[in-house]
C-alpha cells in the first residue's frame, strides 16, 4: 500500500512517527507496545494472530485460483527473478516520502512501483516470493519489529500478493502487450489491494486500540486510493520504458537517486520549519494560562509532540532533603503525581542530570547496563533527559521517552529541542508559581492563612448558588467573635497575640469538616461557611463543638492562654438566600450570644431591631407584591404509599422579588405575619392553588391540592367565603381541597376555630393537622374536630431508620389516625427504606425528596406525565385523591 497511515498500529514504522499529531488509537497501541516490551497484551495478541491467519487462509484461496497463477506470455525483454523483486520491495520499503499537509505528515512508500513492475516483468511465482522475502527482510531486519507484527505484516504482503495477482489479471485478460487495458489493469489491481490492506490495518487498530472507527476506515482508504494511482501512475512509466529497453532502467534509477536527495534535503528544512512551528505553539501555549497545573499538563503534551515521543514527565526536586523527588506524568489526561522510589532517585544518570545540570541521551540498543537499568525503571526503550532550571538552580528534570516508530531512536538534535522546552517550560512555570502566589495572598489573611473576607464571600455565594439550585438542602453561617482575646494582646503582648490567632485558626479547622470554609474576616473576628446543613439543631451541635474546642487552654510559649467564642448562627434557606443578609443576621446572632451570655445564638426574627428600616422597606415591597402578582406557587407531589401513583399537592408559596430574585417563605412569611399580610397572602395563594387544581383536573387529572394555612392566620369565616367563591369560579369539587391547620392555630381560640372547620367541614373542603406530635396533640380535640387527615411532621419521619424512638412515635400516630378513620400523610421522606416502612405500618401517602421536589406549577403537567409511565393501578384508600398542602409558611 502506498500510503501508510499515521495510525497504522500493527505496523508502526518509522514513517508513521512524522505525523504531527498522529492518532490517538495508534498512540495508544503503540505504549502497549512499549509496556510490554514490544508484544501486545494476551487477548489483543490472540486477536491479532487470528486475523494474521484469516489473511494467510486468503492467500492461500486466492493462490489456488488458476487465474492467479497463469503465465504472462509477454514478449518484453525485460525479466525479474525473485530475488530481483525481493531487492526492489526492500529498496520501496526503506525509501519513504514524508508529505506535510497542514500540521500532519502522511507517510508515503513506493511499494506499488514494486508491485507493478513485478506484475508486468515476473512470473507469479517470482512475485509472491520475492515479495515475501523482500518484506520480512525489511520487516525483521530494517525494522526489528516484534513477532507478532512481523507475521501480520508478512501475511498481509503476501495476500495483497495474491490478490493483486488474481485482478490484474482477471481485467487484463489474455493481452500480452502493455496496452491501455494493461495500464487499467495494474491501477484496479493495486487500488483495490489498498483499500483491502486499509480494512485490515484499521481492524487491527480496532482489536488492539479502542474500537472501530468508520470515519478513520474511509479516511484511510481514500488516502490510500490517491497514493496507489500517483505510485502507479509513475510505476507504468517505468514499465514503458523498461519493455521498450531494459536499459531505460539506468537513466531512470539516477532521476530517481537526484529526486530523493533533493527531497531528502527539502525532508530535513521541513522538519526544522515544523519544530519551530511546534516549539512556537508550545511556548504559546504554556505562556497564555497562569495556573500551574495547566502549564504542567502543556508541558508533557508539547514534550510529547515536539519530540514525537510516547511518554514524558516532570520531575522536581523535594524542599526538604529527606523527602524523595515528585514526579508529574499525565495519564488518562489527567496529571498524575507520585514519589521517585529510593532506587530511581538515586541512579546515577538522573543524579547527574540533576547535579551537573548535564542533558541525557539514551538511545536504543545501549549496551550499558547502567543505561539498560535507567530505561527499564522508566519503562522506556529510549529517553532524552535534561535538567529544568529555575532562580536557585536546577530544581528538577523533564524526560521524554520511547520515540514514535520502529527504527529510529533520539538524537542530539532531539536533546536541543527538549533543552528548548525545558527552558521555555521554566520560565513559564515561574511566572505561573508568581500568579497563584498572588492570587493566594489577595484571598488570604497573612497572618493566619485563612481564607479572607474575599475569599469567604466568594465561598458563601458559591454554597448558596447549590441551595438556590436545589444541590444542597441548606447551609449555616457562623461568625465567631473571640472573648479575652483583647485582655490577652494588652497583657501578653502582639506577638502572643498573633500567635493565639494562628493557633485558633487552626483549632478551627481541626473540628470542622474538609468541605467547611474558615475564614478570618479581621480581628479576632472568625466566620464560617457550613454546606449541607438543614436544621437549627444540626448547627447548634457544630456549634457547641467549636465552642468547646475554642475553650480548651492553648499553650503558646510555655504561657497557657483561654479564651472563649461568643458564636452566632444563620440558615440558608430559613434566614435568608443572600450573603449579605446571612451575615447581618449571624452578626446579629453573635451580639445576642455575646450580651446575653449563652455564647451560642440562632438568629431570629426577635433580633431584627436595628433593621427596622429595612424591614418597612420590605413590608410596603411585599404588600405591593400581593397586589401586582409577585406571588406564585411551586408544588410537591403526594403518591399512595401501596401503589405510588400521586394523588395530589402540596401548594409552597414562593415570592419573585424583582431585586432579589426567588425568596423562599422564611425570609417574608414571619414578616407578612408581623405586618398584618399574612390573610392577603393566605388568600392570593388560596386563588393560585385552586385554578392550578383545575386546569389539572381539566387535563383529565383528578388530583386535590392542599394549602397550608399559617400559624398565625386567623381561621375565620373569610376564609370559608373565598374557598367557596374560588372552587365554583374554577369547577373545583370541595373535597378536593384540603386545608392544613397547626395544632397550635387551633388550641389559640378552640371554640372560634371549631366554627369555621364546622363551615368548611359542610362545605365539603378537606381538613389536615399539620406537623401532628410537635404541638399540644390534644387527643379530645383530634377526637371532636371534623378533620380527614393528620400529617406526621419530617423531624420524626427523616430520623426514623436510626432513630427507634422517632419511628416508635410515627407508628403510633398511624395506628391512632387508623383507629379514628383519619388517613396519614408522611412528609419528608428522603428514600427507598422509609418509604417501604412506612407502607408497612400502613400509613397511606408520602412526599419528600424520594418522590419529588418542588417544582413551579406549570411544571407539574410534564412531570406527572413522566411519573405516571408504568404504574399500577392506585388502591383505594381511605383518601382517594390527595394532594399535599402548600405552605404559606414553608
Amino acid at each position: 500500500m502506498a500510503l501508510m497511515p499515521a495510525a497504522r498500529a500493527a505496523d508502526v514504522e518509522d514513517t508513521a512517527e512524522s505525523s504531527a499529531a498522529p492518532h490517538a488509537a495508534a498512540r495508544r497501541t503503540i505504549g502497549a507496545f512499549r509496556r510490554s516490551g514490544g508484544a501486545l497484551a494476551t487477548h489483543p495478541n490472540t486477536r491479532v494472530l487470528g486475523v494474521t491467519g484469516i489473511l494467510l487462509l486468503i492467500a492461500v484461496a486466492t493462490w489456488s485460483m488458476p487465474l492467479t497463477r497463469q503465465s504472462q506470455h509477454t514478449d518484453a525483454q525485460t525479466h525479474l527473478a525473485w530475488w530481483a523483486v525481493a531487492a526492489l520491495v526492500l529498496a520501496c520499503e526503506l525509501v519513504v516520502l514524508h508529505i506535510q499537509v497542514r500540521r500532519e505528515a502522511h507517510a508515503i512508500s513506493l511499494s506499488e512501483l514494486a508491485v507493478v513492475l513485478g506484475l508486468f516483468f515476473a512470473t507469479p511465482v517470482g512475485f509472491v516470493v520475492g515479495r515475501g522475502v523482500g518484506s520480512l527482510i525489511a520487516f525483521a531486519g530494517w525494522r526489528r519489529q516484534a513477532i507478532v507484527k512481523i507475521l501480520f505484516n508478512l501475511s498481509l504482503y503476501v495476500a495483497e500478493s495474491t490478490l493483486t495477482l488474481a485482478l490484474f489479471h482477471l481485467v487484463r485478460g489474455g493481452d500480452p502487450t502493455v496496452s491501455p487495458r494493461a495500464w487499467t489493469a495494474a491501477c484496479a489491481a493495486t487500488v483495490c489491494v489498498g483499500v483491502v490492506s486499509s480494512v485490515a490495518v484499521t481492524i487491527v487498530i480496532a482489536l488492539v486500540g479502542d474500537g472501530l472507527r468508520l470515519r478513520d476506515l474511509v479516511t484511510e482508504s481514500i488516502r490510500g486510493v490517491m497514493s496507489s494511482l500517483a505510485v502507479t501512475s509513475v510505476a507504468l512509466v517505468a514499465v514503458h520504458a523498461l519493455d521498450a529497453d531494459p536499459r531505460a532502467v539506468v537513466p531512470m534509477a539516477v532521476a530517481l537517486a537526484l529526486q530523493l536527495f533533493v527531497y531528502r534535503a527539502y525532508s530535513g528544512l521541513s522538519e526544522r520549519h515544523l519544530s519551530l512551528e511546534r516549539l512556537y505553539r508550545f511556548s504559546h501555549a504554556v505562556s497564555s494560562t497562569p495556573e500551574v497545573d495547566e502549564i504542567l499538563a502543556g508541558v508533557l503534551e508539547h514534550a510529547r509532540e515536539v519530540l514525537r515521543a510516547e511518554y514524558a514527565d516532570v520531575v522536581f526536586l523535594a524542599s526538604e532533603p529527606d523527602e524523595p523527588p515528585v514526579r508529574i506524568s499525565e495519564v488518562a489526561a489527567a496529571l498524575r503525581r507520585d514519589r521517585l522510589s529510593e532506587d530511581e532517585a538515586g541512579d546515577p544518570l538522573w543524579v547527574r542530570v540533576v547535579h551537573a545540570g548535564t542533558p541525557l541521551l539514551l538511545q536504543r540498543g545501549q549496551r550499558d547496563a547502567g543505561v539498560r537499568a535507567f530505561l527499564a525503571s522508566r519503562k522506556v526503550r529510549d529517553a532524552v533527559l535534561v535538567p529544568l532550571r529555575g532562580d536557585a538552580g536546577i530544581v528538577g528534570t523533564i524526560m521524554v521517552g520511547d520515540r514514535m516508530g520502529e527504527v529510529r531512536t533520539f538524537d542530539e538534535d532531539d536533546v536541543q529541542l527538549l533543552m528548548t522546552v525545558a527552558n521555555h517550560a521554566s520560565m513559564a512555570l515561574q511566572n505561573g508559581q508568581l500568579v497563584d502566589r498572588l492570587r493566594h495572598d489577595a484571598m488570604h489573611d497573612a497572618l493566619t492563612g485563612l481564607p479572607n473576607r474575599t475569599a469567604f464571600n466568594r465561598s458563601l455565594g458559591q454554597v448558596i448558588g447549590e441551595v438556590r439550585a436545589g444541590r444542597l438542602d441548606g447551609a449555616a453561617v457562623m461568625i465567631a467573635d473571640l472573648v479575652g482575646f483583647k485582655q490577652v494582646n494588652d497583657t501578653l503582648g502582639h506577638h502572643l497575640g498573633d500567635l493565639l490567632l494562628r493557633e485558633i485558626g487552626v483549632r478551627m479547622e481541626s473540628v470542622v469538616r474538609t468541605d467547611v470554609t474558615v475564614a478570618r474576616l479581621g480581628g479576632d473576628e472568625f466566620a464560617l461557611v457550613i454546606p449541607d446543613v438543614v436544621s437549627a439543631e444540626a448547627a447548634l451541635a457544630l456549634g457547641r463543638e467549636l465552642h468547646a474546642a475554642l475553650e480548651e487552654p492553648i499553650g503558646i510559649e510555655d504561657v497557657a492562654v483561654e479564651v472563649g467564642a461568643s458564636i452566632g448562627i444563620s440558615l440558608a434557606p430559613s434566614h435568608g438566600m443572600d450573603g449579605g443578609t446571612l451575615l447581618r443576621r449571624a452578626d446579629a446572632a453573635m451580639y445576642e450570644a455575646k450580651n446575653s451570655g449563652s455564647q451560642l445564638e440562632v438568629y431570629d426574627a426577635s433580633l431584627d431591631a436595628g433593621e427596622s428600616r429595612e424591614q418597612l422597606a420590605l413590608v410596603a415591597e411585599l404588600r405591593q407584591g400581593i397586589q401586582i402578582g409577585e406571588l406564585e406557587i411551586h408544588v410537591q407531589p403526594q403518591a399512595i404509599v401501596a401503589t405510588g401513583r400521586v394523588a395530589g399537592v402540596e401548594a409552597l408559596v414562593r415570592w419573585r422579588h424583582p431585586r432579589h430574585g426567588l425568596l423562599f417563605p422564611d425570609e417574608f412569611i414571619p414578616l407578612a405575619e408581623r405586618s398584618g399580610l399574612i390573610r392577603p397572602m393566605t388568600l392570593a395563594v388560596l386563588a393560585q392553588a385552586i385554578a392550578a387544581v383545575g386546569r389539572w383536573r381539566a387535563e383529565g387529572h383528578d388530583l386535590t391540592v392542599a394549602v397550608n394555612l399559617s400559624a398565625r392566620s386567623t381561621i375565620n369565616d373569610e376564609v370559608v367565603d373565598a374557598a367557596a367563591q374560588l372552587l365554583a369560579e374554577h369547577g373545583v369539587p370541595p373535597e378536593a381541597l384540603t386545608l392544613e391547620i397547626t395544632e397550635s392555630s387551633v388550641m389559640r381560640d378552640p371554640m372560634r376555630t371549631r366554627e369555621v372547620l364546622d363551615r368548611l367541614h359542610a362545605l365539603g373542603v378537606r381538613l389536615s393537622i399539620d406537623d401532628f406530635g410537635t404541638g399540644y396533640s390534644s387527643m379530645s380535640y383530634l377526637r371532636q374536630l371534623p378533620v380527614q387527615e393528620v400529617k406526621v411532621d419530617k423531624g420524626f419521619v427523616g430520623t426514623m431508620s436510626t432513630s427507634p424512638e422517632d419511628a416508635t412515635i410515627v407508628r403510633s400516630i398511624v395506628d391512632l389516625a387508623g383507629n379514628l378513620g383519619l388517613v396519614v400523610v408522611a412528609e419528608g421522606v428522603e428514600d427507598q427504606e422509609t418509604w417501604d416502612a412506612l407502607g408497612r405500618m400502613g400509613c397511606d401517602l408520602v412526599q419528600g425528596y424520594h418522590l419529588a421536589r418542588p417544582m413551579p406549577a406549570d411544571a407539574f403537567s410534564a412531570w406527572l406525565a413522566r411519573r405516571q409511565v408504568g404504574l399500577l393501578p392506585a388502591a383505594r384508600v381511605a383518601r382517594d385523591q390527595v394532594a399535599p398542602a402548600t405552605r404559606v409558611t414553608g
